[in-house]
């Protein structure tokens, strides 16, 4: 586990309001439009896919604030006809850790970092993200994913 300063991240997202059992609507199907409108704007893909949450607390029902990044180089001209948008992820604060392998493990690697978070007496900023790092989804043992814990400073 890392305490991290990631800094400002330019990106093309999509948000929503979900919750945890909602979450599978989502996946693989909104990263697959983001870098087909960021191929088509012509903008230069920087990064991997952030999955973003604001809220959420482990409830399967809990209803939170979901945003999926691509992060982009600056694009000077206004985003028009897209279904996206683009904005500045702000300098985030974080305890970090990875998990290697299957997102079945995401469940144990929170707990490990909301366990250290809460053993070094810092406070949770309600935000927390997942970088996809590699993405494997024939042989998910491969993947790899940063989970960030947010904190305040």
């Amino acid at each position: 586990m890392q305490t991290k300063t990631i800094p400002p991240i330019h990106v093309l997202y999509f948000e929503t309001e979900t919750s945890l059992n909602e979450l599978m609507g989502y996946v693989r199907l909104v990263a697959h439009r983001l870098y087909r409108e960021a191929i088509r704007k012509e903008m230069e893909i920087t990064g991997p896919i952030y999955w973003i949450y604001n809220g959420a607390d482990g409830n399967p029902e809990t209803r939170f604030n979901l945003t999926i990044a691509l992060p982009v180089s600056v694009y000077d001209a206004p985003l028009t006809d897209s279904e996206f948008s683009l904005k500045y992820l702000e300098t985030f604060n974080c305890l970090a850790g990875h998990l290697y392998g299957s997102w079945e493990g995401l469940g144990k690697i929170y707990n490990e970092l909301i366990s250290d978070v809460l053993a070094k007496n810092l406070i949770m900023s309600g935000e927390n993200r997942e970088m996809y790092l590699n993405m494997d989804f024939q042989n998910p043992e491969n993947n790899i994913t940063e989970v960030q814990i947010g904190i305040t400073k």
